[in-house]
């Protein structure tokens, strides 16, 4: 059970390695530049036309900078992720030596106490 865990665990983590590391890879936005020129203000409707679309400007950047925030963030915690994968699979690979260590030693023992690997004692595998 523990191994079908293990498995399941490494094949999403290197799916999202997979997927998510070329967007790390990737440089960050550039930061919009506000432009300030002066409309001569000589029709009404123009002039509340631009203030509508300077007001949905401003929106939209600072929904822009919410994301790019967001989206630093998310760098950061996939980052430590990976981090995070490297040492579990560090830790894995050293418990599965030391499970076939402990196997090959245990199939020596039986060998040299001639007991058979097939038998069964208190209803567990020796």
């Amino acid at each position: 059970m523990l191994i079908v865990y293990l498995a399941v665990l490494i094949t999403a983590m290197y799916w999202v390695i997979k997927i998510l590391g070329p967007e790390m890879a990737k440089p960050p936005l550039r930061k919009a530049v506000k432009i300030n020129k002066a409309i001569p203000k000589s029709n009404p409707e123009q002039s509340a036309q631009t203030d509508d679309s300077n007001t949905r400007v401003e929106k939209l950047e600072t929904l822009l900078a919410e994301k790019n925030k967001n989206i630093q963030l998310l760098q950061k915690e996939l980052t430590v992720f990976i981090v995070q994968v490297r040492e579990f699979d560090k830790l894995k690979n050293l418990l599965e030596e030391e499970i076939y260590r402990l196997k090959e030693q245990n199939r020596i023992f039986r060998s040299e106490l001639g007991i058979p690997a097939n038998q069964v004692k208190e209803g567990a595998i020796i």
